[in-house]
């Protein structure tokens, strides 16, 4: 069970939002901490075994007492040692703090700790517990140089791919194909952004009004999306759609944007601010043209910036004999590398998104799944390079 954060500011003026918590605590305590974040996860109905599983790698707080708080540690501390884990306790068993010291990172506060004592220790362990980004935001935007490339299911499925790395909450998807998203129709998600408000007044969008505009995906991402409005290209302004990247970018370590293809007025400002802008293509003549110059254009805008990255989607596999070209000669055709490639898995996409599921979890070995994870891999900073998904992480030896 997910409660979602109210829209009044938490008690004693707090501007941090958590975007993900994951708690085993009294009743009391569940809707004293509500305010203070975007989603909360009541651990009281899983197992430990389903409790780790889904939200091992995030944040998790147990309080002393509850039923099952001590096997869930144990679980974590074997299973899913990256997990960050608080502990409200006035007497911790010697047991429970050598599990504590097999895990990442970890605290242990008094019982009588605040809620708001309580966020506040909660972000400083999503910060120690950022996976080797630095504490620095990224934010990566894709966009297709022809319509029906298929850029949404391939941000989508990035978003999951970083969410399966570095643990939910802290991977935010955002579509800003205001007049006809589909990101909410391939997941199953509520859109809640308000984009009349947005738009009335872009100045007053906070950590705390963004969070109620978020809906929380079962995978630990957060999405934003409005609902579809034919007049919604006339309502995203670029001080509100700006106002809006900057918010997330403060409140998620990764930020997705799902981009339209046509152009918007603010279109240019993203594509130039943003760390990663990558371009989605088929292996056609007219899409590589349009690609191409697509790219030249926003390496203009990007300046010093990285050059943006040109992929390639819906590739044959290659123990299909299908009439397609080589990639080397598609790239001396357009005067310009291939970044990287995505093999077609079509059966896949349309099951996982009937059911609004990653592709993953629907065939666990999909080529699709597969080449999202390189992509995510060669955009990744230096310092997260390295890090292991959160399910295939194994417990360090003390």
């Amino acid at each position: 069970m997910t409660q979602t954060a109210e829209k009044s500011p938490p008690p004693g003026g707090a501007d941090r939002i958590i975007p993900h918590l994951a708690a085993l605590v009294s009743t009391e305590r569940m809707a004293a901490l509500q305010p203070y974040c975007a989603e909360l996860a009541d651990l009281s109905r899983l197992s430990a075994s389903e409790a780790a599983m889904k939200f091992g790698g995030g944040v998790l707080l147990l309080e002393q007492g509850m039923p099952g708080w001590d096997q869930l540690l144990l679980k974590l501390a074997v299973d899913r040692p990256s997990t960050a884990v608080i502990i409200l306790s006035d007497q911790i068993p010697g047991s429970m703090v050598r599990a504590l010291m097999k895990l990442d990172a970890s605290d242990v506060l008094p019982v009588a700790t605040s809620a708001a004592e309580i966020a506040e220790a909660v972000e400083k362990l999503r910060e120690a517990n950022s996976g080797g980004v630095g504490g620095s935001s990224v934010c990566w935007a894709f966009r297709g140089a022809v319509g029906g490339a298929g850029v949404t299911t391939i941000a989508i499925e990035s978003a999951f791919e970083l969410a399966r790395r570095f643990g939910p909450g802290r991977v935010c998807l955002v579509d800003l194909n205001v007049a006809d998203g589909m990101t909410t129709s391939f997941l199953e998600a509520v859109p809640k952004l308000d984009l009349n408000a947005l738009s009335a007044a872009p100045e007053r969008l906070d950590p705390r009004l963004l969070a109620a505009w978020c809906c929380q995906h079962e995978s630990g991402v957060s999405i934003i999306a409005a609902p579809r409005n034919p007049d919604g290209d006339a309502l995203a302004t670029e001080p509100a759609i700006l106002r809006l990247l900057d918010v997330a970018c403060g409140m998620f370590e990764f930020t997705i944007v799902d981009l339209p293809r046509h152009m918007m007025p603010w279109t240019k400002s993203v594509l130039g601010a943003v760390d990663e802008a990558i371009i989605i293509s088929e292996l056609t003549v007219p899409s590589l043209h349009a690609a191409a110059d697509m790219c030249r254009e926003i390496d203009v805008l990007r300046r010093e910036r990285t050059p943006a990255k040109l992929v390639l989607n819906r590739m044959f596999q290659k123990k299909r004999l299908r009439a397609e070209f080589a990639l080397d000669k598609a790239e001396g055709a357009i005067d310009r590398k291939i970044d990287s490639t995505i093999t077609s898995d079509w059966d896949a996409a349309r099951t996982a998104v009937n059911l609004g599921r990653p592709i993953a979890e629907v065939v666990q070995k999909s080529p699709l799944v597969a080449d999202i994870g390189r992509l995510v891999q060669m955009m990744l900073p230096e310092e997260a390079q390295t890090v292991l998904p959160v399910e295939g992480k194994r417990r360090r030896r003390g």
